[in-house]
């Protein structure tokens, strides 16, 4: 259940920080001190280094093989 809990607070809080733009505040938020084209640019970042480490493991296994 904590889990389950931590998953969800998060999905929220990065949610929030993507759609921060929207809210258009004129104040800095100290929640997010990151700026959101991060909230954009970090998975695709992460999506392109597991794709790239699947990748190598595929291939070192088919090249021992």
């Amino acid at each position: 259940m904590f889990k389950l809990t931590l998953v969800v607070l998060a999905f929220i809080y990065y949610t929030t920080w993507l759609l921060l733009p929207v809210f258009n505040l004129d104040g800095a938020c100290l929640l997010f001190p990151i700026p959101s084209k991060y909230a954009v640019l970090l998975p695709i970042i992460l999506l392109l280094f597991g794709v790239l480490l699947v990748g190598t493991f595929i291939g070192v296994l088919l090249m021992g093989g």
